[in-house]
């Protein structure tokens, strides 16, 4: 299995720890993006499979422990902390191979949420 790099890790355990306000906030925003034909799949890196289910278990790891809390919230707001938080952690994990407006989008949503994402470096 991929051993998850370490600014994959920060970023997940920051995003973990975002109040549920924050969380669904971060919901709201990419439906409205997705909506406006500014988001979509294909803007997020591809993944070989054991690549992605490692950074997938390490963000189930991190939210587990809120899951109670995550499901009393909104509907399907366990689902969507751990897609938002997965898409976002493979952009970082491959941040050199994409554009610089894909990065920001992705990762946007967590910025303004005062998690860390580190710098994109053009490759």
């Amino acid at each position: 299995m991929a051993l998850i790099p370490a600014e994959v890790a920060a970023f997940v355990t920051g995003a973990s720890l975002l109040p549920l306000a924050a969380l669904d906030e971060i919901r709201d925003a990419t439906a409205r993006a997705v909506a406006s034909g500014e988001y979509g799949p294909a803007a997020a890196p591809e993944f070989d499979a054991a690549r992605f289910a490692t950074c997938q278990k390490a963000v189930r790891d991190a939210f587990h422990p809120r899951a109670g809390e995550l499901r009393a919230g909104r509907p399907g707001g366990l689902r969507a902390a751990i897609g938002g938080t997965t898409t976002t952690a493979q952009a970082i994990w491959k941040r050199d191979g994409l554009g610089a407006a894909d990065y920001a989008l992705l990762t946007g949503a967590f910025l303004t949420h005062g998690v860390g994402v580190p710098a994109r470096t053009p490759g």
